[in-house]
């Protein structure tokens, strides 16, 4: 079986290869044989398909980047952020027509939506979610609350949903109370060598550090049956929860705050897992679906989770679990204090709906078939003013911009295509239909994606990429303009500054990591196999140590206000994302020669490969398992030679003159990628099909490399023999795999005259 699967992945790269070779030579030769074609009408030609747009457009980018706008910016934001615009309700759609009129109005070439069935679910307004803290008797001691108390006049709606958690049932569960802090594997494996059980029990977990999906399921596993989520002060107050240190008065949440989110663990529609849910295509039952939760989970904020935890008894809980509520012990719990029991109570409901993409295209003047993409999803849980709408607010400001220069008879020499992507909050369901029906043509013509989902929360970017891709986007952070002073100075120098404001980081390069998930880049990057960029401003975790993701994330808070006057004030930072994407995609678009630099990728799957050694010895578990990295590490060896040799060569190509060896060098890196493309997908995961780049099994937010390996290895040693030896036998073809696979990529960078 795996030399036939790896006939057929080869059959399918040479039918494409040999598809683009053909369309060329009917171009060129349409051309080189017109008897009517004159030599000067010939030479020009050449010089057209030869010219670098992107060198010769300098002072225009320059100009260009000058002319983004923050009041536009602001204006954007606040329209998008007037009421809520959760997935499949009245304002999302609403917003559907404003970007599709809008775009239509700045000039793109073309507007089109893209429309499919969507299985969502949401809270009973008339019968909100609670959590009930019960006396021994059964009489009620405290009940939560299921939407935050408005601290600031016009920051409440009547349509603003209730706390809860996307698709986990309806339910109602009484028990006793176990803390599992961040409900990761190695935590309950912690509880475990504790002498803690959690069958049975509530679970009482951490907002942070893994997807809340990851979290419901860890418990479920671990047999519990609830789930409760609250955000720790530790993680979204450090500097305090008294009133002047938290929201309206700074960025950080207060004690009422609470996080909504999807614990879907899987991407796109639910009931078509590996088929685009266009109208009438099968669709499963819901009982079918998989990653779906079974266990009732509810969400709450700080203030609720103290009344709670005061109520918990056992043991203190390890320092290193120790939360900055005020004046409660964190106990691990596993019984109630006073014969006390908890009684968790939902009532969320499902049903299907259809909404749409909206897609944008400028049409390419000389590359028509070659796409660049710029994406972001449009619904939000509420206000969205930071994810996503601070990320749509510079698409508009972007596709503004572009359409300026269209109306100036400027135009890219390929065709781009902006994207805002439907129900991305459920599980990146818009973006994921489309890519699975637009696949066969996504994979022989996209040169690359940049996706801004939460463009700012902070002036720190933390940008995530495809190793091809890490140089654009440097070159990129060195023209747009540093938001945190007046004057000239460029983004990549702040950025340099804040690396190295440590002494132990001295001279050290800005940190750019590999794609995680959780976004809409995931499709492309992750089922596609097409280079992406996840472009993203965070918080400044060097002044306010310790917080995670941005405070306010996925609650009630995230209002303009929260932008407008403490994130973001004169939407500087805005501006300096909107002229970051920009710059990329005009360098993706413009550039004869694809601006990909090949000899990022071996160097990033050394650097992983370390990186696995280094948090849990992968070397020499795989060595006592009887299984070895050596064959995979001297195929990344050949692999690093091969790139380096083709990128030694590559500049050949600008002088050659010879616009058909131009497109078939092209061609030949964006489809590189797509080597490491797995028609099945990794062991267990269909829909993940890069066997280099994408985030493990118990993390979707993390990004990595060689996600397969640590998937297989995960918890190993508590199998059954039959089942360890079983698991081993897998690793061992997923090694070889890899192996053939990093070999056949040192072989594809030959000139395409060899096989």
């Amino acid at each position: 079986m795996a030399f036939l699967f790896l006939d057929k992945r080869n059959i399918i790269i040479g039918a494409i290869i040999l598809s683009i070779v053909f369309a060329l030579g009917v171009i060129i030769g349409y051309y080189g044989n017109d008897s009517s074609a004159q030599p000067q009408e010939t030479s020009s030609l050449v010089e057209h398909l030869m010219a670098d747009q992107f060198l010769s457009e300098q002072k225009l980018i320059e100009d260009t980047l000058e002319a983004v706008d923050s009041i536009s910016l602001r204006n954007y934001l606040k329209e998008l952020t007037k009421e809520p615009h959760i997935a499949g309700h009245r304002r999302d759609n609403e917003l559907i027509d404003y970007i599709y009129r809008a775009w239509t109005d700045m000039g793109l070439d073309n507007v089109e939506l893209a429309e499919y069935d969507f299985y969502l679910s949401w809270p009973n307004a008339s019968n909100p979610n609670k959590i009930h803290l019960l006396e021994e008797d059964g009489s009620i001691l405290f009940t939560s609350h299921h939407q935050e108390k408005e601290l600031r006049p016009g920051d409440g709606h009547e349509e603003f949903i209730p706390a809860f958690n996307a698709y986990t049932p309806p339910g109602t569960v009484e028990g006793d109370l176990i803390y599992v802090h961040y409900a990761r594997v190695e935590d309950l494996r912690q509880l475990k060598e504790m002498g803690m059980n959690v069958t049975g029990k509530i679970c009482m977990a951490r907002y942070g550090k893994i997807f809340r999906g990851n979290k419901v399921k860890n418990c479920e596993d671990a047999g519990a049956i609830g789930v409760i989520l609250f955000s720790d002060p530790g993680d979204v107050a450090v500097q305090g929860t008294e009133p002047e240190n938290v929201y309206p008065n700074t960025i950080f949440l207060p004690g009422t705050g609470v996080q909504r989110g999807s614990t879907f663990i899987g991407d796109g529609d639910p009931l078509s897992p590996e088929w685009p849910s266009v109208p009438n295509a099968y669709r499963l039952s819901p009982e079918e679906a998989p990653g779906l939760p079974k266990i009732p989970t509810q969400p709450i904020g700080y203030d609720d989770a103290k009344i709670l935890l005061e109520s918990m008894a056992g043991d203190p809980v390890p320092e290193d679990w120790k939360g900055q509520i005020n004046n409660i012990t964190y106990r691990l719990g596993g019984e109630m204090t006073s014969g006390r029991k908890v009684k968790l109570s939902t009532h969320n409901y499902f049903g299907t709906v259809k909404s749409s993409n909206v897609l944008g295209y400028i049409r390419g003047s000389v590359e028509p078939d070659r796409y660049v993409f710029l994406s972001n999803h449009r619904d939000a849980w509420g206000y969205g003013s930071v994810d996503p709408s601070s990320g749509t607010a510079q698409l508009m400001e972007v596709a503004r911009t572009f359409g300026n220069l269209l109306s100036k008879n400027w135009r890219p020499r390929r065709t781009i295509v902006l994207a805002s992507w439907a129900a991305e909050e459920y599980g990146l369901e818009g973006s994921y239909e489309w890519v699975s029906q637009k696949i066969s043509k996504l994979m022989q013509r996209s040169v690359g994606l940049v996706n801004t989902d939460i463009c700012v929360s902070g002036p720190i970017v933390k940008p995530q990429a495809s190793p091809v891709l890490k140089d654009i986007v440097i070159n990129a952070l060195k023209q747009a303009d540093d938001p945190t002073t007046e004057g000239n100075r460029k983004y990549f120098e702040f950025w340099h500054e804040w690396t190295n404001q440590d002494e132990d980081t001295k001279n050290k390069e800005p940190e750019m990591s590999l794609l995680g998930s959780g976004t809409d880049h995931a499709p492309f990057a992750f089922m596609a196999t097409i280079p992406a960029i996840n472009l993203r401003f965070k918080d400044d975790t060097k002044k306010y140590k310790g917080v995670g993701q941005y405070p306010m994330y996925h609650t009630g808070y995230e209002t303009f206000y929260l932008m407008d006057k403490l994130i973001d004030p004169g939407f500087k930072i805005h501006r300096t994302c909107a002229q970051t994407s920009l710059h990329l995609l005009m360098e993706l678009a413009d550039s004869a020669l694809l601006p990909y630099n090949l000899e990022r990728f071996p160097a990033s799957m050394k650097t992983a490969l370390e990186g696995l050694d280094k948090a849990s010895n992968v070397t020499l578990t795989l060595e006592a398992n009887g299984a070895t990295l050596k064959f995979v590490k001297q195929a990344i060896d050949e692999f690093e030679k091969a790139t380096q040799k083709f990128m030694s060569h590559i500049e050949d190509v600008k002088s050659s003159g010879n616009p058909m060896q131009l497109r078939m060098v092209n061609d030949q890196m964006m489809q590189l990628e797509r080597v490491f493309n797995t028609p099945t997908g990794l062991p267990g995961r269909p829909d993940i099909r890069n066997a280099i780049f994408a985030p493990g099994k118990f993390n979707a937010y993390a990004g990595g490399a060689f996600p397969g390996i640590s998937d297989l290895l995960h918890e190993i040693d508590d199998l059954s023999p039959p089942e360890k030896s079983q698991r081993v036998s897998e690793i061992k073809r997923h090694l070889s795999d890899l192996m053939i696979m990093i070999q056949e990529a040192a072989s594809f960078l030959k000139p395409l005259d060899m096989i």
